[in-house]
């Protein structure tokens, strides 16, 4: 079994200067991006002294193994009681605010 070149896909065609792109030139040389308000702030408040240990002890402490990870079916069963107390307080309310009338 003999393959020809004809048989064969021809590679991709790459962008050369003779080909230059289509894209328009905001696409291809993009400006830098803008400092934000929140980009200046976090930066006025990290050069703050006592900012770097702060940081540090948040980051450990996000950390640590949270409640819902240690006891899971407890927080779920406590969630749902919570979510259905809630639900009926705002039930209740409507039925009195409606039933003032």
């Amino acid at each position: 079994m003999s393959t020809s070149s004809a048989n064969r896909p021809s590679p991709p065609k790459l962008r050369t200067p003779r080909q230059p792109s289509t894209l328009p030139d905001w696409m291809l040389d993009p400006p830098p991006p803008r400092r934000t308000v929140g980009d200046r702030t976090a930066t006025a408040v990290l050069t703050l002294p006592g900012v770097a240990a702060l940081r540090r002890g948040w980051w450990s402490w996000q950390g640590r193994r949270r409640l819902h990870q240690r006891y899971p079916n407890t927080v779920k069963v406590v969630a749902s009681v919570l979510s259905f107390l809630v639900a009926l307080a705002l039930v209740l309310a409507a039925n009195a605010l409606f039933g003032m009338a």
